[in-house]
């Protein structure tokens, strides 16, 4: 599901004026969408990273183990997520010879989280959430052009609410 749930991102961010560079390679690693759109001056960039889990077991940051952690372990986890997704020397660089000495907001999109204290280090940490629904809600309530199969899924949506 993942490569369909970043298709409708993508398709969200394309709506939303960005242009995307979807799987950015980085050694082993990647990085989901560089977003970039034109602003006044200059450039608005995004790093956005996407994690959609309708039923999830565990924590999103500092591995794969469910089992319950403390507040110290939680916000190392998080931290962990932010070096390895957005902040890791591999990432800074490969931004940087994409668009030297840009800004770059860090993007989390993410459908349900089992730890909502997650959520909120996330924010105080810099990262900018948005929920998977509010996007899904966004575009199916928008006059989006259907051109891609994210846009079929999304017309899709909009045709059970019209027949609802």
């Amino acid at each position: 599901m993942a490569l369909l749930d970043e298709e409708i991102v993508e398709y969200w961010l394309n709506n939303k004026g960005f242009f995307c560079m979807r799987g950015v390679k980085t050694g082993l690693g990647e990085i989901d969408f560089l977003a970039i759109r034109p602003d006044k001056k200059n450039f608005e960039c995004w790093q956005v990273e996407v994690t959609v889990s309708f039923r999830p077991i565990g924590y999103i940051g500092g591995g794969a183990s469910a089992k319950r952690r403390s507040d110290e372990d939680v916000n190392i986890g998080v931290d962990e997520y932010i070096h390895k997704k957005f902040t890791s020397e591999k990432k800074v660089d490969k931004r940087n010879s994409i668009l030297p000495n840009a800004k770059w907001n860090y993007v989390l999109v993410c459908a349900e989280a089992r730890h909502k204290e997650e959520l909120e280090l996330f924010k105080q940490k810099g990262i900018k959430i948005f929920h998977y629904k509010d996007i899904l809600n966004e575009l199916e309530n928008s006059d989006s052009q259907v051109n891609s199969t994210a846009g079929n899924i999304i017309e899709i949506m909009r045709y059970l609410k019209k027949i609802k």
